[in-house]
């Protein structure tokens, strides 16, 4: 967790050479999100999400009621246990934060990929209005973290409400 918002104030002073597509979440659209090209970003039904060339790093982000945000936290975590990532609740974090405005909690937790490989594993919550709140879901290695940070911060700061 902690490293993803050093990846978020790395973006700040390194340049991403990826091209990046915007995504428009919601209907109606409630924020936008920005994701490299070279991840394959895949539309979901609530959201998008990517994987990079080399499946060092998952990301995803979604829309959620706000009365469903424990329902929707739970889903993204089952997700990543489905796709063979192990979570060590012992490990858990909770961060507040605020990102573009936006009122953020952070769970992050350490475990391992679904190659047995060290993982970080986050799961942010953003409050985009009284009624709606993205998650960001996301496991990484820790080479991948490295390998990646000025990218990942980039996605972070790219989430954006849409008035």
């Amino acid at each position: 967790m902690s490293r993803l918002i050093l990846a978020a104030a790395l973006a700040l002073l390194l340049p991403v050479a990826a091209e990046a597509g915007s995504f428009r979440l919601g209907a109606p659209v409630v924020a936008t999100v920005e994701i490299p090209d070279a991840w394959s970003p895949n539309v979901t039904e609530r959201g998008v999400e990517a994987t990079t060339d080399d499946d060092e790093i998952y990301v995803a982000v979604t829309i959620a009621s706000v009365t469903n945000v424990e329902d929707s936290t739970k889903q993204a975590l089952a997700y990543l246990l489905s796709q063979g990532v192990e979570i060590d609740p012992s490990t858990q974090r909770q961060q507040s934060m605020t990102v573009n405005g936006m009122p953020t909690i952070f769970l992050g937790f350490s475990g391992k990929d679904s190659d047995g490989e060290q993982a970080e594993i986050s799961v942010g919550i953003l409050i985009v209005n009284p009624s709606t709140v993205l998650i960001l879901s996301y496991w990484g290695s820790k080479e991948g973290e490295k390998t990646y940070a000025a990218q990942l911060g980039g996605i972070l700061q790219s989430l954006t409400k849409v008035e």
